[in-house]
């Protein structure tokens, strides 16, 4: 259950992200560049599995990457001077002007003899595409870090697995089985809270225990789904999701059979959005009833 959430969650905060990142990212871009924004957009982010953002990049246009390395107004590669502030970007013929590069001898529009005075220019910067790195390290690096994240948080998990076993008895054929008058005191002393769970915990060796449950609203015969659960930090939790299925609430008690240590954690749910607190108490005594058969 846990982790067909997790995935869920995932998988739906990729569908909403990642498409409005490559919106922006398309609407920016296809804008500097003199195309159709508005449509490219749309075609970037509706049309499915991101072919039409692939399509994009292939077809788009050229647009002028770089700047002036003294205002940063943008310039174009043909560019000989700066149209904003004059900065000489590049070698020019003396003759015609035409742009040149500094060790040509010879201009090849007019054939001028070409001068090799290149101190005063200064060569445009070029402006990277951060945007589009980020973009697909987001549409690529990051589904596949969550999903990587929530297989290894989370442990395989169903309602029978993990050797964990749940079966409730009536209260007081409990009591007559065990004949323990500190669990009858015990018992007593539980309240009523609707909302608590009222818990022993035994530790039977190092990687066996066992519970004995009293809820208060707990009926006859409840359906229970049991989820061991365990995530990268080692920290193992058992949880329990009671159903309100049933007749006599406060007659039963839930007795526990699992694989764990005194580090594992306890959740306990009556219907599954409702968690109730829990009161553990850990005691030294067996808790199932075959313990205490002659």
């Amino acid at each position: 259950m846990f982790v067909a959430s997790i995935v869920s969650f995932v998988y739906l905060a990729v569908l909403i992200v990642v498409p409005i990142l490559v919106g922006v990212y398309v609407f920016r871009d296809a804008s500097r560049r003199g195309m159709n924004a508005a449509l490219w957009t749309l075609i970037a982010v509706l049309v499915p599995i991101l072919v039409g953002f692939i399509i994009y990049l292939l077809v788009r246009g050229n647009y002028p990457d770089l700047k002036c390395p003294q205002c940063g107004t943008p310039v174009r590669e043909s560019y000989v001077s700066c149209p904003q502030c004059g900065t000489r970007l590049k070698a020019s013929c003396p003759s015609c002007s035409a742009p040149v590069e500094p060790d040509w001898k010879v201009c090849p529009r007019c054939a001028s003899p070409l001068s090799q005075d290149s101190s005063n220019i200064q060569t445009p910067v070029r402006k990277k595409d951060r945007g589009l790195g980020v973009v697909l390290a987001v549409v690529i690096l990051v589904p596949l870090g969550l999903l990587l994240f929530a297989l290894l948080s989370f442990s395989a998990i169903s309602s029978s697995s993990g050797g964990a076993g749940v079966s409730t008895l009536f209260t007081d054929e409990y009591l007559a089985m065990t004949n323990n008058p500190e669990i009858k005191a015990w018992l007593e002393s539980c309240g009523d809270d609707d909302n608590t769970a009222y818990v022993l915990r035994h530790q039977i060796s190092d990687t066996d225990l066992e519970y004995l449950i009293y809820m208060p609203g707990l009926p006859q015969d409840s359906p229970v789904e049991i989820a061991p659960m365990s995530n990268l930090l080692k920290r193992h939790t058992l949880r329990l999701t009671f159903e309100a299925d049933g007749i006599n609430p406060g007659s039963t008690v839930a007795l526990v059979s699992c694989s764990g240590d005194t580090n594992q954690e306890l959740e306990i749910y009556f219907e599954p959005n409702r968690k109730v607190n829990c009161e553990i108490t850990s005691v030294d005594y067996p808790l199932h009833p075959s313990e205490y058969s002659e």
